[in-house]
């Protein structure tokens, strides 16, 4: 890796240019070969600052999901809670209701057994 001081400088146009040249460019193809390579660079590779945008943007993003889960979790959970009260409220009904029908069934039978005089 390199350190600050040891890090190369960036190649200038001109540096690229003068160096193809060196290895038998014509100037025409050593100028086209610059402007592409300056192109992708420019186009293509993200820069420290696309970087630390890009990380700002992320955790920024990600937050914004953690308290959507956050919230989305303290929902259920007051859903479940809102559940189980009427569970509790249906199961404590179901001997209420048992015992109506039982009454009835029993009025009925007695109510059938005068008619017929069982």
């Amino acid at each position: 890796m390199f350190s600050a001081a040891t890090m190369p400088h960036p190649l200038t146009q001109i540096e690229i240019i003068h160096r193809l040249k060196k290895v038998g460019f014509t100037q025409e193809q050593a100028e086209v070969q610059t402007q592409i390579i300056t192109e992708v660079n420019e186009n293509s590779l993200a820069t420290k600052q696309d970087v630390k945008d890009l990380a700002a943007t992320s955790d920024s993003e990600f937050a914004s999901v953690r308290k959507d889960i956050s919230d989305l979790r303290q929902e259920m959970r007051s859903e479940f809670v809102l559940v189980r009260k009427e569970m509790e409220l249906m199961k404590s009904d179901i001997p209420v209701k048992i015992t109506i029908i039982m009454s009835t069934l029993l009025a009925v039978f007695g109510t059938v057994q005068k008619i017929f005089n069982f």
